[in-house]
């Protein structure tokens, strides 16, 4: 299979994933989670608090709320990040909400897991459902990321407000940010117990994302870096990425030009941010990234650590 059909494999396989685990685990579970998928879960219930519904309208109320919900915030990416930043999640935004009402539709049995007690009662548990659910959802996230596509949720929301807000907060707080603010919202019209599994399910969500898209295993690497842009990049990663650098005089061997290499050690989760700084402000940079096994100094681990004690 060659990258491009990989790629639509991906993003196909990525949003069948997530629309399943939504409308199948999360929603009947009575849970949440940040982004848009959670705050459509918070105003599906304000709204079934406040009005008398049909069964048909409870049933597809979701969805619908998810469809407008994706619509303004492509509507605020064209509007305040740009007509590049609008296509990169046009496809999705109106794409995935139709698998929603896809799911629904098709009204398969959802995942209820019922326990006895020794008293011979029963009653649904929801802690199991949140963790399948944060592995499923983060598996399907993972995969639409390695798409090349983006969902444009609570990300693009954070891009906005931190181009246009808050530029001197580093962008993954301002995601943190939003992403708190979306699941605390559900202490409204929640228990406080399911916005505790709502943390839960966000933090398997965003591990399981990091292992689809940067690989099981060595979680630490040296980066390579040659760009024209040093000046930038050398104080991204000391005050956001907090990793020290080593600068090394190199020359083109094609060009001759006088360049400066920035060497550096970070975590792969480190590594995609800095290399998702470096593309938008040097196209042309070339970065090498090297895994490493073992990491020993400041940062890491102790000089006197021995990884066979």
């Amino acid at each position: 299979m060659n990258e491009k059909k990989l790629r639509y494999a991906y993003l196909v396989a990525g949003n069948l994933i997530s629309a399943y685990s939504t409308i199948y685990i999360l929603r009947p579970n009575e849970l949440m989670t940040g982004g848009i998928t959670g705050l459509s879960r918070v105003f599906e219930h304000v709204i079934k608090d406040a009005f008398h519904l049909s069964p048909l309208m409870e049933q597809y109320l979701y969805s619908i709320i998810y469809y407008i919900l994706a619509l303004m915030v492509l509507l605020l990416a064209f509007i305040f990040l740009g007509r590049q930043e609008g296509l990169r999640i046009l496809f999705l935004s109106l794409v995935y909400p139709l698998l929603l009402f896809f799911f629904t539709f098709l009204d398969l049995k959802p995942l209820l897991i019922s326990v006895k007690t020794s008293s011979g009662d029963s009653f649904y548990d929801i802690f199991l459902p949140t963790v399948i659910y944060g592995v499923l959802s983060g598996v399907g996230t993972g995969l639409i990321l390695r798409s090349k596509y983006t969902s444009g949720g609570s990300d693009t929301i954070a891009k906005i407000i931190y181009r246009k807000v808050l530029p001197f907060v580093n962008y993954s707080q301002v995601l943190l940010i939003v992403d708190a603010i979306i699941i605390l919202s559900g202490l409204f019209v929640f228990d406080i117990r399911i916005v505790f599994y709502a943390m839960i399910t966000k933090y398997i969500n965003t591990r399981t994302v990091d292992m689809i898209v940067l690989g099981i295993g060595n979680n630490r690497v040296k980066m390579e870096i040659v760009s024209t842009k040093v000046d930038q990049i050398i104080p991204f990663i000391q005050n956001s990425i907090h990793r020290g650098v080593t600068i090394v005089d190199v020359e083109g061997g094609y060009s001759k030009s006088k360049l400066r290499q920035i060497i550096t050690v970070c975590s792969t989760r480190e590594s995609l941010r800095i290399k998702n700084f470096i593309a938008s402000i040097d196209e042309d940079a070339f970065v090498y990234v090297i895994p490493s096994s073992t990491v020993w100094g400041k940062g890491f681990k102790n000089i006197h650590h021995d990884d066979l004690s």
